[in-house]
């Protein structure tokens, strides 16, 4: 919630003297870790239980899966120009349209009952998550050096992941005991403070350069993608996305229909992200003990590991450590790939280049719970958890060979 930032963002005008320049990025680092923790919290106290409610509207697995993989369709289709804006006029500006529309999606969700106005919600949702990976994560890229980039992007990833820990705890107690109506209320009701964090990260400034037009984004994006290893980055993001789409699209109603309640689904998807967190505090010293490529394969196995494993177990505490090992994975590749996303690439096209993996990440969003959807109302349930780990077992050669560029290399700092 995603398993989980723009750029023409420069650091933070540089004073005279080194220390108060320090402790200007400090500072921004520290709201920008605010916003990821907050707007993780208020996306995960609703979207796990989001297709479960879909089940009480009376929507079939096919339906669910259409409704979550098409509300993907505008999140794709404005990654880029996100990350656009987000050079043009600074991350800040992204943040903050991500958190009214967060709160207008909390509105609708509260307001209205319907499987439409969920699509219509879900897709508000996810145009807002896009400018809340984005804008951040152009933050970090902006306000860190070379040498303290992988470190900056694990920290955010770290907070990111609180979020993800915090808010389906509450979200399946307050759905347990008051419904669903008052777990999608509190949507709106976090945007109140993520707004101040977003309106923070206006000290990150744009680098003045002649504004690019949208009819010139395929030059651009053409000049990131033949930059080296981002092909790679690309492949990666795609693939790891469709393994966690299916697990936060179908694994809620697995866990349902083994007669796990609202709360311990919460609790089975905290783990997720506690397995993040648990592993993104590890991450730098195992990228530099085994290498890129390692890591990103050994994540990518756990990933396929803990799909293959979840139609065999019918306990809570299994399955909550089966969704750990997904988190694991999450918590490894999610900060490398966008540590590797950043450095081939010039300052002035990041934005961009972070807005391009969220639109591989959205197109991912799409095509896999529809796929799954389709094959789970076909053969079951569980046939969609074992798909899904032969598809990532079956990337794993094909990313050995994309990162071959990396064996040899050591991370920076």
């Amino acid at each position: 919630m995603n398993e989980p930032g723009s750029h023409d963002a420069a650091a933070p005008p540089v004073p005279a003297d080194a220390a108060p320049v320090a402790a200007a990025r400090h500072s921004l680092l520290r709201f920008n870790n605010a916003l990821a923790l907050l707007s993780n919290t208020a996306w995960y106290v609703a979207n796990p239980f989001i297709p479960l409610y879909l089940g009480t509207l009376g929507a079939s697995a096919a339906v669910v899966g259409a409704v979550l993989g098409l509300s993907g369709i505008a999140p794709l289709l404005i990654s880029i120009p996100a990350g656009m804006l987000a050079d043009r006029r600074g991350p800040g500006v992204v943040a903050e349209r991500a958190v009214m529309l967060f709160a207008l999606a909390g509105v609708v969700l509260t307001g209205l009952h319907s499987v439409w106005a969920v699509a219509v919600a879900y897709t508000l949702m996810g145009v807002g998550n896009i400018g809340f990976a984005v804008a951040p994560q152009a933050v970090v890229a902006a306000a860190s050096d070379p040498a303290a980039r992988l470190r900056n992007f694990t920290s955010y990833a770290v907070w990111s992941s609180a979020g993800s820990v915090i808010g389906p705890l509450i979200g399946g107690v307050v759905t347990t005991h008051f419904g669903y109506t008052a777990a999608f209320a509190l949507v709106w009701i976090l945007m109140l403070p993520t707004f101040a964090a977003a309106a923070a990260l206006r000290g990150v400034r744009p680098v003045p350069r002649a504004v690019v037009s949208l009819a010139a984004a395929p030059a651009l994006v053409g000049t990131i993608v033949r930059q080296r290893g981002v092909a790679a980055v690309l492949f990666i993001s795609f693939m790891v996305v469709c393994g966690q789409t299916l697990q936060q699209s179908f694994y809620p109603i697995y866990l349902h229909k083994v007669g796990l309640t609202e709360t311990l689904i919460g609790i089975v998807f905290a783990a997720v992200s506690l397995g993040s967190m648990a592993a993104r505090t590890v991450l730098s010293h195992g990228v530099e003990r085994f290498g890129h490529t390692s890591v990103l394969l050994g994540a990518t196995a756990l990933a396929a590991v803990s799909l293959g494993i979840t139609p065999l177990l019918r306990q809570f505490s299994p399955l909550a450590l089966a969704a750990g090992l997904m988190g694991i994975s999450t918590g490894l590749i999610v900060p490398m790939t966008m540590s590797l996303m950043v450095e081939p690439v010039p300052p002035e096209l990041w934005g961009v280049a972070f807005g391009l993996r969220q639109g591989v990440q959205r197109l991912a969003a799409v095509v896999s719970p529809i796929a799954f959807g389709l094959v789970i109302t076909a053969y079951g349930i569980g046939s969609g958890f074992y798909v899904g780990a032969l598809v990532l077992v079956g990337a794993m050669p094909i990313m050995a060979m994309t990162t071959a560029h990396l064996r040899s290399r050591r991370p920076a700092g």
